[in-house]
C-alpha cells in the first residue's frame, strides 16, 4: 500500500488551489469570534511548531492566554480530566482552554503529528506552564 496515498487526508493541502489566470487563493482555514485576548497594551505573541511522535504525548500544561493551533499533518486528542474533548486532524484549527490543565497526544500508530501554535498572552504571563498530573 502506497503510505503516500493512505496518509493523504491527513496531511493539510498547501498547494493547488489556484485556477488558470488566478494569482491568489485564500483557503480560509478559522474565522471566528473570540473573545479571551489579552487586553493589555502590549501583547506577548507565541508562533512555534510542533511534533508529538506517533503515539506520544505532550507533558500536562495549561494555556495562559488565547492558543490557537493548525494541524498540518496527523491526528490529534486533548486529554482533560472530563476526558477527550477535543479531536482534530490535518487542517483543523482548534484553540484548547485557557488555564485548564491537559496534554495532547497523537494516537496514529506511525504518523508524527505537527502543528503551528499561536499564544497570545500578558507580557507578563508565559505562555505555557507543564504542571503535574492533579489528578
Amino acid at each position: 500500500m502506497d503510505p503516500n496515498k493512505e496518509y493523504k487526508e491527513l496531511k493539510l493541502r498547501l498547494d493547488g488551489y489556484t485556477k488558470p489566470g488566478q494569482e491568489l487563493y485564500r483557503n480560509v482555514l478559522m474565522d471566528i469570534l473570540y473573545a479571551s485576548l489579552p487586553r493589555d497594551p502590549e501583547v506577548n505573541v507565541l508562533v512555534y511548531n510542533a511534533e508529538v511522535a506517533p503515539k506520544g504525548f505532550t507533558n500536562w500544561h495549561q494555556h495562559n492566554g488565547a492558543t490557537f493551533f493548525v494541524v498540518l499533518q496527523g491526528m490529534f486528542e486533548a486529554h482533560f480530566q472530563e476526558g477527550i474533548l477535543i479531536q482534530a486532524k490535518a487542517g483543523d484549527v482548534y484553540s484548547e482552554p485557557i488555564a485548564k490543565i491537559h496534554r495532547g497526544h497523537n494516537p496514529h500508530p506511525d504518523l508524527p503529528f505537527l502543528c503551528i501554535g499561536f499564544c497570545l498572552t500578558s507580557p507578563d504571563r508565559d505562555p505555557v506552564s507543564n504542571v503535574v498530573q492533579p489528578w
